[in-house]
């Protein structure tokens, strides 16, 4: 019985492994693919528009990290609780 819940938890759960690693590896060709054709471009346009949009993504990306240093004692417990 131990094997075969064990088969029965296995094969759907490696499905969903396998359905989300390739959407992820997809996405990260994809934007891998943009950043190259980007570079080949010869519009000075395109050129401005990719540089603004990664400085959109740096400063999004900074203030994330800034909100989530600011809760991060909450998660830790005090020295005496250990």
């Amino acid at each position: 019985t131990a094997v075969n819940w064990w088969d029965k938890m296995v094969s759907p759960m490696r499905k969903v492994w396998v359905r989300l690693s390739r959407k992820i590896s997809f996405r990260k060709t994809g934007l891998i693919k943009l950043h190259k054709d980007v570079r080949r471009c010869e519009y000075e346009d395109v050129h401005i528009l990719w540089e603004m949009l990664q400085r959109n993504e740096a400063d999004i990306a900074r203030r994330r990290k800034g909100q989530s240093w600011k809760f991060q004692w909450t998660q830790c417990p005090p020295l005496l609780c250990r």
